[in-house]
């Protein structure tokens, strides 16, 4: 007869040792905002809670899964695996809870939203709360993402709306434009400090620094030689750190590893935290636009329709205007 035992914040039932709901909620919403103080406003408890749910984890699974600093709390890279396992399973959950009340027809009604992990994280979880005020509290929205963001997203029948770069198959009236694409060279306050003689000069001086780059860029997507095409280029050749997705860009950056090519739409969480700073000038714009297109599915859903409005005012939900169309 197998045991069931909880001790602190772990359960042991049968198969699974897995931490409670508690421990995981608190760790996800402090991964999203890269703050203990505001996951602990979101979910109504305190600070020093968040804490002790994060610590219990880390002795949980013997990983440090936070760096801390004055202005906020950014991922190990450990931390960034286990928050994407995080997202998958409480995806699946919600997902199956909604399956399950579709079996009956007496489910609420719901807009599904396709897009890949870093957009999920980045951009949609960040407008989460003001897309669910928007749509109003009787609507529920599920987040569909998709873990590799190198590749052509595959069929998404559950999907109501894609936000893609690729929205041709759209017509006009069942697409918006979100914002046009721009990158900009990003760093951690320290990396800055530290380098501040080289990054105050110009551009051709900076072959001495590490450049964070992708190992397979999506196909038309910017890159760090778009960048130098329109600000320069250093005079030796780049040192390049390579690594896996834009979000471990960021991470790599925020612990001050090097440079990132920090895309507008995606980056405006770390500069409010003040944990990456713009070097180099302004943003440099590609010419590729990002959008939110119905499937569809979705042009038959009131929701997505409401959806699609939300998203063509992006800019009045955009975080520290760094997003802004």
């Amino acid at each position: 007869m197998g045991r069931n035992r909880t001790a602190g914040t772990m359960i042991d039932r049968g198969p699974y040792r897995v931490p409670s709901t508690s421990v995981l909620i608190a760790f996800e919403s402090a991964a999203r905002h890269g703050n203990f103080s505001h996951a602990a406003r979101e979910l109504h408890t305190s600070q020093s809670a968040i804490s002790r749910y994060i610590a219990s984890l880390e002795r949980h699974l013997s990983e440090r899964l936070f760096d801390r600093s004055r202005v906020g709390v950014s991922l190990t890279d450990a931390g960034q695996r286990y928050y994407e396992a995080v997202l998958i399973g409480f995806g699946a959950l919600r997902d199956g809870a909604a399956e399950v009340a579709a079996l009956s027809g007496a489910g609420p009604p719901e807009v599904a939203i396709a897009c890949p992990d870093e957009v999920s994280h980045l951009f949609a979880m960040q407008r989460f709360d003001a897309l669910g005020a928007a749509l109003g509290d009787e609507v529920r929205i599920r987040i569909l993402a998709r873990a590799d963001s190198q590749v052509p997203p595959p069929p998404e029948p559950s999907a109501d709306v894609l936000l893609t770069w690729d929205a041709d198959t759209a017509t006009p009236k069942d697409r918006v434009t979100i914002t046009r694409e721009a990158v900009g060279a990003f760093c951690s306050p320290g990396y800055a400090s530290a380098h501040a003689q080289v990054l105050n000069g110009p551009v051709a001086g900076w072959g001495v620094l590490t450049f964070l780059a992708l190992d397979v860029s999506d196909e038309g997507g910017a890159t760090w030689e778009h960048w130098f095409e329109a600000v320069g280029r250093p005079a030796s050749a780049p040192r390049y750190e390579v690594v896996g997705s834009h979000a471990h860009a960021l991470e790599e950056a925020v612990a001050g590893r090097g440079l990132v090519l920090g895309f507008r739409h995606l980056i405006g969480r770390h500069v409010e935290a003040g944990t990456l700073i713009m070097q180099g000038g302004g943003f440099v714009e590609t010419g590729r636009c990002f959008h939110a297109a119905l499937t569809a599915k979705g042009r038959e859903n009131p929701s997505a329709r409401a959806c699609l409005a939300f998203f063509a005012g992006a800019s009045k939900h955009r975080a520290g205007g760094w997003d802004e169309p």
